[in-house]
Order: structure tokens, then sequence, then C-alpha cells
């Protein structure tokens, strides 16, 4: 009878970034009376609760469960160009995650969107968190856009989860715009640059440090800086000096 009862309320599908999110969003807007169900995926959970869901303005069938981080990927449509400078010009895919494919998440998320009626984001509050929203809804296209929110928390806490629970707003397609242009800069920059660093210098850099198994020279928008800081904080070793150090005391 209760089961009967649940299914006839409003359906709400609140997804998480990861399956420790989900968990203490159950746990603590259900005040711990959450259910675990069985889904598609065995990497995330479900739990199932119910609650006065603000957008209805009626008590749901809240159903919360998560991603394993993003959805989708970034490749070239066409990767084998006569020349590597192509690559810039090239329109690039999504493509599903290894990670993501293997632990059917994207079946899971597709099941669970088939029969509800509202869609409340709860991925991390940052840009790559927004740019995730996105992958979520585009899976979950039979849920209205108007159906569609976005809960902003900045401590996983009760008090921080049930106010944004209460307060919910919209996702933010310029942020997740964001990402993927930064996305597209990594891997076009990347991948052309390394393929440039490989074809110039590989057999210079194998014959000086004499790495004869290395086959590629990698290039990245993140490791410029890094290697950077490595090689300043390197220098600052190298050239210490010790020097003595005085600390008066003052006796009255």
């Amino acid at each position: 009878a209760n089961d009967q009862k649940w299914e006839d309320l409003p359906k709400v599908l609140m997804v998480a970034e990861k399956p420790s999110v989900c968990k203490l969003i159950g746990e603590c807007l259900s005040n711990g009376r959450a259910r675990w169900k069985k889904g598609q995926s065995r990497a995330v959970q479900t739990y199932e609760f119910v609650a006065w869901f603000a957008p209805a303005q009626t008590k749901c069938r809240i159903v919360a469960t998560s991603t394993i981080g993003h959805v989708f990927g970034l490749d070239f449509g066409q990767n084998k160009v006569p020349d590597i400078a192509d690559l810039y010009w090239d329109n690039c895919k999504k493509t599903i995650e290894e990670n993501t494919a293997k632990n059917r998440v994207v079946e899971h998320l597709q099941e669970l969107a088939s029969d509800s009626e509202y869609l409340a984001l709860w991925l991390d509050c940052d840009k790559e968190g927004e740019n995730i929203c996105f992958e979520v809804m585009s899976l979950c296209g039979n849920i209205a856009r108007d159906n569609v929110y976005r809960a902003h928390f900045s401590a996983l806490t009760e008090p921080e989860l049930r106010y944004a629970f209460n307060n919910l707003g919209r996702p933010d397609k310029l942020l997740a715009q964001a990402v993927d242009a930064r996305q597209e800069l990594d891997l076009k920059i990347g991948c052309t640059f390394t393929r440039l660093m490989t074809r110039t210098f590989l057999q210079s850099a194998i014959e000086k440090f004499r790495v004869r198994e290395q086959r590629c020279l990698s290039y990245g928008p993140c490791q410029t800086p890094t290697l950077w800081f490595c090689a300043e904080r390197h220098k600052e070793i190298e050239t210490f000096q010790r020097r003595d150090f005085y600390r008066p005391k003052a006796t009255v």
C-alpha cells in the first residue's frame, strides 16, 4: 500500500556528482528515512524518499542518484589529417567517457529520467559541475526544461543542503559553455603541440637524456605552468645557502 502511494506521487530525479554526495543528500533531506533502490549501474546508488518539493508545490517522490564525474569527454571528429594544423579547424565531438560507459551510467540516468516530471541538479558548484549539469540534461530530454532546477550549496552540511533544496535556482548555460571552450582548447593545443614536439625533438631528447623507451613528448596548457613551478623550486633548492637565525628573548 505504501509503495502504491509513492508511485502515485510526482517524481523528482536529483543527480549529484559523486555517490558519496548523493548518499549524504538522501540522508539529510529524508531525515535518515531514504530507502536504497537497485539501478542499472553498480557504480552509483539510488535513494528514494518522499518530501515537499517547492517547485511542484506538493509532496513528491524524490529519487536521488549521481554520476561519477563527467559523463562525456571530447575527441576529434577527424583525427588523421595531412597537416596537424588542420586539427584546429576540426569539429570536435562529445564521446561517452570510458569509465561512464563501463559502469552503464548513461543507461542508469536515462531509465530514472524516463518517468520523472522534474530534474534537480546537485552537481558541484563550480564551472565543471555546471558543465556536467548540461551533460545530465542532455540524457534527460523527456523532462521539460521549465522543470529543470539547480541546487546551489557551498558545504555538505545538513542546514546548507536543506537551504539549497528549498531555494532551487536554474543551471547556467554560459558557465557550461565556458568549460566546453576550455576543453576544446586543451584538446587542440595539447594534441597539435604534442605531435609537433614529438616529430621535431623526440630523437634529440632520446639521445640527450638517454630515454630509449620514450615515444612521445607531451604538451598541455596545464603542464607548462606546472613545469615552471617545479623548475623554480628546483633552482631555489640548488641555490639555497644556510644562514644563522636568532630569536630574541627578553627577561624582565
